[in-house]
């Protein structure tokens, strides 16, 4: 890792971020703390002691590296409205909210392992004094919730490091970042570029602050900070355009989608339709398939008073019996009372592939809307594969629409064809309002896929879990919405500084697995570091955990790098010693990541729970 000197004085250490390194005889102050910043690489810039530490934010990537420092009493700067996620970590991760039930993205997959010790909170307009330096604080929040920057006088110039505001000119490092809910009533799931009216005011502030340059956690100084400033604005603008074209939310909630009425690329609603007899909907969102028989196929069951009603339903004779269960998507509210379902009724849980493990395991995955439930799944199909059930062929699709772990299933018989979607499809477009559930861009993948499947199979209706109608996709608007896809596709490479745009979208693309289990002390435990390679070629990982004391890996039993092909997911794995005195309880092992030879920092981690 190399060092730049930006101004007499003023040198930028390059790393996972960059670090800033502020220095006055031997003495330094560091603007953030990458883990790569090490006592040793700082003596080759004569520095012996560390200071004072500035952080613009309380991502690890930014702080992972100022443990030791603050340990030996350099003073730790941290924003006030994140200051909590710097000394009660311990609470943050106790939190079962922070761990089921996800409908929040805030903080984001960051938090540090384990507390730092604060020595004062700043906000904007602060001033920090050392050692004859003034330096100013600006709040600019908007990549976390809670973030500030540091302007810095050196060499006759003027320097913002601005943290994740932006990383270059039209650019931000991911677009996950911004996922936030506000109006409405609507919660951080819905918000997509949510906090974008956070950003862009924090854009504005960086345009005059002043600064002769930028220097942002990612990516190379910026020379030019109000010009790189209104081309990031401007781009964001346009990729929430593009969103806002087709997305379900115009469905769901219009008001909040009010500000992009007036974009000719919107997508006109569709008109609804009636179920046929032999389809009934139980809100929230559970279908029903009857046969001829009177026997019925339930699909999805999100709550206990499901079972209740189709006792009624049979009491009353609306309906014979409860014959099996099929699953469209892991979500909470479409999975939280199957267990009672299956219980009630011995009925079979059938399921895609992809929905296997994570709906019999979920406590190996952080998702959104997870259910910490394991559940009973009696038969897994293949993506393709058809089946008779009475008078109808049902044929199972992945259909990664609103999740990547999501199945489609096609009803044919009775003189039609209906193909129930989940929650992947509404009249007004597309459900991809939420990149925690993993929503791809490019051609074959995410809704490029469902909506050819669209295409191919021709169904007569199209049934949304959620709504108590049809609905249908002419060809007319299947080719708008994939022409939007593809143009957000470029847009999004555009603003994103990787080999692909889902790099950026797909907060999941870098994941353990398992993401949580349990371990007794002095025994040894095994996880992968999982990635899905969304670059146009292959690539090489590589990771290394950062263990709690008197813990250790097996390196001759753990593989630590893998390739993975073009489009694919692959692993490393590690194994991990528990010592026999290991403190019982959750413990967080963060991740070192190198990414084709870049290394991106402490970006994931896992939970290992000690008995």
């Amino acid at each position: 890792m190399s060092t730049i000197q930006l101004a007499t004085g003023l040198l930028l250490m390059l790393g996972a971020v960059n670090t800033g390194l502020l220095v006055s005889g031997d003495r330094a102050l560091l603007i953030d703390c990458c883990d790569t910043v090490t006592q040793e690489r700082l003596a080759a810039s004569g520095v012996k002691r560390v200071e004072m530490i500035l952080c613009t934010q309380h991502r690890r990537t930014n702080t992972a590296g100022a443990y030791p420092f603050v340990e030996r009493g350099a003073e730790l700067v941290v924003p006030a409205k994140e200051r909590d996620l710097f000394e009660k970590t311990d609470d943050y991760w106790s939190d079962w909210g922070n761990r089921w039930h996800l409908y929040r993205s805030q903080p984001g997959p960051e938090v540090l392992a384990r507390p730092l010790l604060v020595n004062r909170a700043v906000s904007g307009g602060d001033v920090i004094e050392w050692r004859g330096s003034r330096i100013r604080v600006l709040d600019t929040p908007g990549a976390t919730m809670g973030a500030v920057s540091y302007v810095v006088e050196a060499g006759g110039k003027t320097f913002c490091f601005s943290g994740d505001v932006l990383a270059g000119a039209g650019q931000v490092w991911d677009l996950f970042s911004l996922q936030k809910g506000y109006e409405y009533g609507v919660v951080d799931y819905h918000g997509f570029l949510g906090n974008l009216r956070l950003l862009n005011p924090s854009l504005e502030t960086l345009a005059s602050c002043g600064a002769s340059a930028l220097v942002p956690s990612h990516g190379s100084v910026i020379t030019d900070p109000a010009g790189a400033a209104r081309l990031t604005s401007a781009r964001l603008h346009e990729a929430y355009l593009s969103y806002a074209a087709i997305s379900s939310l115009n469905h769901w909630f219009p008001k909040m989608m009010e500000d992009a009425a007036g974009d000719t690329r919107r997508m006109p609603i569709s008109p609804k339709g009636e179920l046929p007899s032999f389809v009934r909907h139980i809100p929230q969102t559970t279908y029903l398939l009857i046969s001829e028989s009177g026997a019925a196929l339930v699909m999805d069951c999100g709550d206990d008073l499901v079972v209740d009603r189709l006792r009624s339903m049979i009491a009353k004779g609306e309906i014979r019996s409860v014959e099996c269960a099929w699953v469209t998507h892991y979500h909470d509210d479409h999975v939280d009372g199957l267990g009672r379902l299956h219980s009630a009724f011995g009925c079979p849980v059938i399921v895609e592939e992809r929905q296997a493990d994570i709906l019999s395991h979920p406590e190996r995955y952080l998702l959104p809307c997870i259910s910490p439930t394991a559940l009973p799944v009696n038969r897994v199909v293949r993506d393709g594969e058809s089946w008779r059930w009475h008078e109808f062929t049902l044929t199972a699709f992945h259909f990664p629409g609103q999740t990547l772990y999501h199945s489609a299933l096609l009803a044919e018989g009775r003189g039609m064809r209906i193909l129930f979607t989940g929650d992947s499809f509404s009249p007004s477009g597309i459900d991809d309002y939420c990149p925690g559930n993993r929503n791809f861009l490019g051609k074959g993948v995410g809704y490029d896929r469902c909506l050819d499947i669209v295409r191919r199979v021709r169904p007569d209706l199209i049934v949304n879990a959620h709504m108590p109608f049809t609905m249908t996709l002419s060809d007319d608007q299947i080719d708008h919405m994939r022409r939007i896809l593809a143009e957000r596709e470029k847009l999004f490479t555009s603003i994103l500084p990787w080999e692909h745009p889902n790099f950026g979208t797909d907060v999941s693309w870098a994941r353990t697995y398992p993401y949580e289990q349990g371990v007794f002390r002095g025994g040894a435990v095994t996880f992968e570091a999982r990635f899905t390679n969304h670059a146009p070629k292959p690539s090489t990982a590589t990771v290394e955990p950062v263990l709690p004391n008197g813990w250790s890996w097996e390196r001759k039993a753990s593989t630590p790098k893998a390739i993975i092909a073009p489009g694919a997911d692959g692993a490393a794995r590690i194994t991990v010693l528990v010592p026999p005195d290991a403190a019982p309880g959750l413990h967080v092992i963060p991740f070192r990541v190198t990414w084709n030879g870049r290394y991106l920092g402490q970006i994931r981690h896992t939970l290992v729970n000690v008995y």
